[in-house]
């Protein structure tokens, strides 16, 4: 009789002798040294490690938008893990990227400074849009430009508008705004601006869990970043679009709002 006990195997023979009137019985034991158990186990879980792996996105993308000098800014989670950044949109270029590398970062507030490499376009010494520091008020009009689900929406820059729904972002962040722009992934990184022309903020998520409840991150946390790593300088301090009409304003500000295009 063969029987399994704690991973060893055990053999029971029995004998009768029938002259002797003696039963007598062998019991073998056999221990299953190899595979153990433990490396079962371990390959299991290199195995669900694997198809995790083969599941995570190897490419993907966001927003971004100008600042003066080849500088561009997005949000942290957007280049996070990336071993290539690519621009796309630059000068109206759609066809082909143009490489750009992290040189500031501030995870906590889910901001990135960025650079592109090589010859820095025109584009960037007429930057249509200013920067406004001061605290909007809930109720102000804004819109949000950018580039979500690109698989499925295609690679021309989305307009979306709201308000300021309240001072404060997800669970009271004084450093984010409240806002009811409809925003989807691929939007993160886009300038929130206001109907002066002014970018107030940065998109940063949206609220899964309600209809139309979007965060910013406050330009005020944008400034500390960029006085920490470089010089306000590139921030840009004449607003074009003062007066113009919504459709004026995005006609001018679509050229400067770019495609960041991620890999690993």
């Amino acid at each position: 009789m063969l029987t399994l006990n704690n991973g060893s195997w055990s053999f029971k023979e029995y004998e009768q002798y029938v002259r002797e009137g003696v039963n007598r019985q062998y019991s073998y034991t056999f221990i299953k040294s190899y595979p153990t158990s433990s490396m079962y186990a371990e390959a299991y879980q290199r195995k669900q490690q694997e198809q995790i792996k083969k599941e995570e996105p190897q490419n993907w993308s966001g927003t971004g938008f100008a600042l003066k000098n080849g500088f561009i800014i997005t949000n942290y989670h957007v280049i996070e893990d990336a071993s290539s950044i690519n621009i796309w949109g630059v000068g109206g270029n759609f066809s082909s990227g143009i490489k750009a590398s992290v040189v500031g970062s501030d995870k906590y507030n889910d901001l990135a400074l960025l650079k592109i490499s090589g010859t820095i376009s025109p584009d960037f010494n007429s930057i249509p849009y200013g920067f406004k520091s001061k605290i909007a008020d809930v109720g102000e009009d804004v819109y949000v430009l950018g580039y979500p689900l690109t698989a499925t929406m295609g690679e021309e820059v989305k307009l979306t508008n709201g308000i300021i729904s309240a001072k404060t972002g997800f669970d009271g962040d004084v450093t984010q705004y409240q806002i009811s722009v409809p925003v989807q992934p691929g939007n993160s990184g886009g300038p929130l601006i206001d109907y002066r022309g002014n970018v107030i903020g940065v998109i940063c998520a949206k609220h899964k869990g309600a209809e139309n409840v979007s965060y910013a991150v406050k330009t005020s946390q944008l400034r500390n970043l960029i006085e920490s790593v470089s010089d306000l300088s590139i921030m840009n301090t004449t607003n074009m679009l003062q007066g113009k009409s919504l459709k004026d304003q995005v006609k001018l500000v679509n050229k400067y709002v770019y495609i960041i295009k991620c890999s690993k």
